[in-house]
């Protein structure tokens, strides 16, 4: 019921003040290409509400607007994955890593995609590259460290 409500919370600020979505978002690069879109603070609000499906027409059109932009990429591979849809998520984290080589945030889900996939050795490989963009620890390498960690546990 707490749950339910800060989400709620989340996505009514994320929708009313213009920037908050970025700001909360946590998951964005630094990509130049990116624009401040509304249909983008819109899906990230989404997102953070576990509103996946309906993030994605708004991700999608962001992206008609703006092809380069690495962040809506990583977010609709994000919240394609989410639904499941393993292969067409794995395009879109490489259309936002072709963009920005160093989008830590994608290498991070598309480790989590590898580790759901049953691809230890490769979510390995992007640790391994995470960890040589974030030498001082980020969040990205902490997530994907412990991802593959709970994947060997179950082992």
């Amino acid at each position: 019921m707490v749950t339910a409500m800060l989400r709620v919370m989340v996505l009514a600020l994320a929708l009313a003040v213009p920037g908050t979505a970025l700001a909360i978002g946590g998951l964005e690069s630094k990509t130049p290409n990116q624009t401040v879109d509304a249909d983008y603070e819109k899906a990230v609000g989404l997102i953070w509400v576990e509103a996946y499906g309906e993030a994605i027409p708004l991700l999608q059109a962001t992206l008609k607007r703006n092809p380069n932009d690495a962040n809506a990429w990583n977010y609709l591979g994000f919240a394609t994955r989410k639904l499941g849809d393993f292969e067409a998520a794995e395009r879109h984290y490489g259309n936002a890593l072709r963009l920005d080589p160093g989008h830590v945030e994608a290498m991070e889900y598309l480790g989590e995609l590898y580790l759901e996939t049953d691809r230890p050795a490769e979510a390995k490989a992007l640790l391994a590259r995470i960890a040589m963009l974030c030498p001082d620890g980020c969040e990205a390498l902490d997530e994907l460290t412990k991802a593959i960690e709970l994947a060997e546990n179950k082992q």
